[in-house]
């Protein structure tokens, strides 16, 4: 009887628990920018206040063009590491963001140092 009673106990909390992470608050939605109808100045003001956006822009050819843009490289998921990359902007061809890039990682060895990468203002 008390291995049953200990087994309620556990999937109880399990349920408490598993209610709690859902009532921890809303999901923050990721910001799309579309970036040649923004000033650089203020994509890498976006992306410093809220850590990562969707940045959009056209290409020459007329296609699409769109990737998640961090503010610093500790922002990047899992394997990959923040390179340096541009889009442009309303104000510039250049505007300079940092891009997670899952493939800089894969011919990188272990011992090698890699510096980290912040926007600042």
């Amino acid at each position: 009887m008390p291995a049953r009673l200990i087994l309620n106990s556990m999937i109880s909390m399990t349920a408490v628990m598993a209610g709690l992470m859902m009532v921890n608050g809303p999901a923050q939605a990721i910001s799309r920018i579309e970036t040649t109808g923004t000033d650089c100045h203020a994509i890498r003001g976006a992306l410093i206040r809220e850590g990562a956006a969707i940045l959009r822009y056209t290409s020459k050819r007329g296609l699409p063009i769109y990737d998640r843009y961090v503010s610093s490289s500790r922002m990047c998921p899992g394997n990959s590491i923040g390179v340096w990359a541009s889009v442009p902007a309303r104000d510039t061809n250049s505007c300079r963001v940092i891009a997670c890039d899952a493939n800089a990682s894969d011919d990188d060895d272990l011992m090698r140092f890699r510096p980290l990468l912040r926007i600042t203002q």
